[in-house]
Formats: C-alpha cells, sequence, structure tokens
C-alpha cells in the first residue's frame, strides 16, 4: 500500500495481514491463551483438521469464561515454567506431557459466527462492517477461501497514515 493511494480507493485485500496466527478446535485454553500471549494478539481464527477456519476465539472469550467460571482457568502446577516455542529443542516435544485433568478446548470457547468480508470490500465497508458488528477483526473472503485478515489496528493505520 502506498501512501499516495486514497483512503477510499483500498480494499480489505490492500490492507489485510496474509500471514494469520491460528489454533485448533481442539486445543486446551492454556494454548489458546499461550498462543494469544506469545503472539501480542487479541484475536484468532480456530482451524479443524483440514485447516478450515470453523470459528473464533479472543482474549475477550478467555475473560469472559474465567469471569463466570474462575474454577475454569489452567492450573499450573509448582513445576510450571514459561519458556517460548524457540527456546525449546525436539527432545524438549518429545519429552513434554500434557496433564491429566481435562481441561476446555478453543472449540468450547470459539464463536462458531465467522464474520468475514470480501477481498474487495472497500476500507469504509470494513469499518462498516466492524462497528455494525462490534468487532475487532474481520476475515477476508476470494472466491470462499479465507485469504486474510483485516483489524481495527490495519484500519487505524491507514488513517494514522493520511
Amino acid at each position: 500500500m502506498s501512501n499516495s493511494t486514497p483512503c477510499t480507493a483500498l480494499s480489505a485485500r490492500d490492507v489485510m495481514l496474509t500471514n494469520v496466527v491460528t489454533v485448533s478446535y481442539a486445543a486446551p485454553l492454556s494454548e489458546v491463551e499461550r498462543i494469544l500471549v506469545e503472539n501480542r494478539i487479541s484475536g484468532m481464527p480456530v482451524v479443524n483438521e483440514a485447516g478450515h477456519v470453523v470459528g473464533v476465539v479472543s482474549v475477550k472469550d478467555l475473560i469472559e469464561r474465567y469471569a463466570e467460571d474462575p474454577d475454569s482457568r489452567p492450573r499450573r502446577g509448582s513445576g510450571y515454567y514459561h519458556m517460548s516455542v524457540a527456546d525449546m529443542d525436539d527432545a524438549d516435544f518429545e519429552s513434554y506431557e500434557l496433564p491429566a485433568e481435562a481441561e476446555e478446548t478453543a472449540e468450547s470457547l470459539m464463536n462458531s459466527d465467522i464474520l468475514a468480508v470480501d477481498a474487495d470490500a472497500s476500507l469504509a465497508e470494513v469499518a462498516r462492517q466492524m462497528v455494525d458488528q462490534r468487532v475487532h477483526r474481520l476475515l477476508v473472503a476470494d472466491g470462499g477461501k479465507f485469504v486474510g485478515i483485516v483489524t481495527t489496528l490495519e484500519v487505524l493505520q491507514v488513517i494514522a497514515a493520511k
């Protein structure tokens, strides 16, 4: 996107992020929380085994779940420590085991109403749908396939660049 392109001429395709962080529908909530924190994002698409988007999960969803049922928040035992995946080697992954206690999954928390815009939707249409739906992110579809995501940050960056 060039600084000389008028804001009104931009489409979702022009501002969308294509490197989208996703989480498996079967991921435990502790994994959802970790991915959101490590990637410094407030929400992400939830995908099934085939990689198809089946919902969206956000920090707001986690907060609401934990506020409604504080005991649903995964407990970290005394042996818990935080380590980035980048700091782990293959042996660490092979020896890692999830705790025995059952934990809710992304599927139990996600919103299965997938809000999307067409890749050619104008930036004004994107902003209008975000306001109307009261959301901070919209998936971007092209020919029935999800190709990216637009968040309020991308919309604000375009406005701030003018």
